[in-house]
């Protein structure tokens, strides 16, 4: 749609909802048990791996340290 189409209304940004405008591109938020699933997951499973890698970038990659 052009600026200068008969059908565009301007809308200011003071008045728009943005949570309507997500929305209206299927925008889904999460719940709280879908947030704290992931965080548990998170948690549970990437700490100690990505300590391993920081540690081996250190060891491999002079320049890292």
């Amino acid at each position: 749609m052009r600026l200068l189409d008969s059908s565009f209304k301007y809308v200011p940004a003071a008045q728009t909802d943005v949570t309507q405008t997500w929305l209206r591109f299927g925008y889904r938020p999460t719940t709280d048990a879908e947030r704290h699933a992931r965080q548990r997951t998170v948690r549970g499973r990437l700490r100690r791996p990505a300590l391993a890698v920081a540690g081996c970038r250190r060891q491999c990659d002079p320049q890292a340290a």
